[in-house]
């Protein structure tokens, strides 16, 4: 029996990583086709090249619960086809004990996915963004960028440029009561985070009183107490779909203490914190076609219907986060409701057939 599951894990394993190559493959050479309408400057073919090349993880990253779809209909339609499902059955083999051995290979994938979006896809995606943003002759450093608004507390402040090493450059606060009325307004030149705090330099403050008076005064340095950081900074200037996981909670759950909208971040963690039970409905949506309604249709047929089904999901999970952006429902809702359905749609095909 151990030969027998290696056999089916091993079969569908190769079809899951031909169908993921050949969907990355057709991504890259159409997403380069596309970056060919913005060549301008130094960013020619070559480097529109390298910028695909390097979001390739992310794609690939994105492309997995297809791919273990498609995947697992192509692996288990050709030995269905040449009637090995049939003979398995015929000895004894059980229908569920046939689903594990393909899930198998779908684990794999799930570790390989949870690899790659943790410690890959956020340092490919920077660095392409980078290196396009500098071909395109745009003059900031890495992780640099200009003209950030923040709130904490009572306070909105905007940072002219911060740098890639984490200076502010040329700060202006406002701070305002309950009420909403304007208590003083600041200005200073840069700042720098010691790893507890930040040091102002060239402070020069402006407050008014209840009677519209103001009084200035100017501080070569002073110290400013905020849960803001470089690290949280570094982090404005990715999309939130390729932060890390870790990053996206501890960033959402920053925002979320400030009273600002972090709905965006916790959607993404959602989504990425379901991605391996995404994979895993796939793979019972695919088991269910060749045990249930497809068992007896071809194969093009099979990987069609296949495909239909992983864009379906797809959009609706992506329909179902906008709207949760919208209406302000529960983004793991969002993320798991498309989940939920493919297991239990599934399991439950999967649990008729006998």
């Amino acid at each position: 029996m151990t030969v027998l599951s290696r056999y089916v894990s091993w079969n569908v394993f190769a079809a899951m990583m031909i169908v993921l190559l050949l969907l990355l493959g057709l991504d890259v050479v159409f997403s380069f086709i596309a970056e060919l309408e913005d060549l301008d400057g130094n960013y020619r073919a070559v480097q529109a090249l390298v910028y695909v090349l390097l979001t390739a993880p992310r794609r690939a990253y994105d492309l997995l619960p297809i791919a273990a779809l498609v995947g697992g209909i192509a692996g288990l339609g050709m030995m269905a086809n040449h009637s090995e499902l049939t003979v398995m059955r015929a000895a004894g083999v059980s229908i569920r004990r046939i689903v594990w051995w393909v899930l198998k290979p779908a684990l794999l994938l799930v570790v390989a996915g949870a690899l790659l979006g943790q410690y890959v896809v956020p340092k490919t995606e920077k660095l392409a963004e980078s290196r396009r943003a500098q071909a395109l002759g745009q003059k900031l450093a890495d992780g640099s960028f200009q003209s950030y608004w923040h709130r904490e507390g009572d306070t909105i402040m905007r940072v002219a440029r911060v740098e890639s090493t984490g200076e502010l450059r040329y700060l202006t606060f406002f701070r305002f009561d309950a009420d909403g009325r304007l208590l003083s307004g600041a200005r200073a030149d840069e700042a720098r985070h010691d790893g507890a705090g930040w040091q102002l330099s060239g402070l020069v403050e402006t407050r008014l009183d209840r009677q519209g008076n103001t009084t200035v005064r100017s501080q070569p340095t002073e110290r400013w107490d905020s849960q803001l950081t470089p690290e949280y900074l570094r982090l404005v200037t990715l999309n939130p779909e390729y932060l890390s996981l870790g990053n996206l909670y501890e960033y959402a759950g920053y925002l979320k203490r400030q009273g600002l909208d972090a709905e965006a971040y916790f959607l993404e963690f959602w989504k990425k914190a379901l991605a391996p039970f995404a994979t895993i409905s796939m793979v019972l949506i695919a088991c269910s076609f060749i045990f249930g309604p497809l068992r007896s249709v071809t194969m093009g047929l099979r990987i069609l219907a296949g495909v239909l089904a992983g864009l379906l999901f797809r959009y609706g999970q992506d329909f179902l986060g906008y709207a949760s952006l919208v209406y302000d429902f529960s983004p793991l809702l969002a993320a798991g409701l498309p989940i939920a359905v493919c297991l239990l749609l599934g399991g439950a095909a999967i649990a008729r057939v006998k």
